[in-house]
């Protein structure tokens, strides 16, 4: 009898407590879920206190370790950023899109082996989205390390995926001039300008852009890739 009742305690203390756990749950991702409406609406002050109240409740909440190094990405604190992507991968190895943010960190700090790395551990998750933007960040670090076939294999896929990606296909054009491929560099960047619904053909227009981009430091590009697209364009 006292067995029985032991056991019968037992079961509901397990009941109470897997009952607390998800309420727990539920109040973490409520703050989660807020955490990146804020994000979205660029209110990342918010959203980094939404991000920390689902972890106090739910420390490893993945979604929340992944929002908020996003935070931190906004804030270029990029340390802090790699640390909650990694913590987040730890507890979902296969989460492609925090692969695909903590390459993008790892670009901000010209970590560019590693970038190549958690690009491609995103692209191999079939349920990945947004391949287009990993083979061409992809094929950016590859350009940036002097790998320039590799680059041109990369940015052929992000092409391929997405026809109208302008970055793309501009760099593109710079690992061709980069491998002496001037014809194929200079063919590549003038069909970017004319199907791009931005600059329709305009390529006055995009070169004006680019020489105002060389007096500018909110350019993403260096000032050497500047000069070469500008060199091309004379091809």
């Amino acid at each position: 009898m006292v067995k029985l009742l032991i056991i019968i305690v037992l079961l509901v203390l397990s009941s109470c407590a897997s009952e607390e756990r998800v309420r727990q749950v539920n109040e973490a991702d409520f703050h989660k879920e807020i955490g990146f409406a804020y994000y979205i609406e660029k209110k990342y002050q918010l959203a980094y206190a939404e991000f920390h109240k689902a972890l106090q409740i739910d420390p490893n909440n993945k979604d929340a370790l992944h929002g908020l190094a996003l935070v931190h990405m906004e804030f270029q604190e990029y340390e802090m950023a790699k640390n909650l992507f990694l913590r987040a991968l730890s507890l979902d190895p296969d989460y492609a899109d925090a692969w695909y943010n903590l390459g993008l960190c790892y670009q901000k700090t010209n970590m560019h082996k590693e970038a190549i790395e958690a690009f491609g551990k995103a692209l191999s998750n079939a349920l990945f989205v947004t391949q287009d933007k990993a083979y061409y960040r992809q094929g950016l670090s590859f350009y940036r390390l002097g790998r320039y076939k590799d680059a041109v294999t990369a940015l052929d896929k992000a092409i391929k995926r997405n026809s109208l990606l302008l970055e793309a296909h501009i760099y593109l054009s710079l690992s061709y001039q980069k491998l002496g491929a001037y014809a194929e560099a200079a063919n590549t960047l003038k069909h970017a300008i004319r199907i791009d619904p931005v600059y329709r053909g305009d390529i006055l227009r995009f070169s004006n852009e680019l020489k105002n981009a060389l007096n500018s430091d909110q350019s993403n590009m260096t000032r050497e890739d500047i000069l070469d697209l500008l060199e091309i364009l004379r091809y």
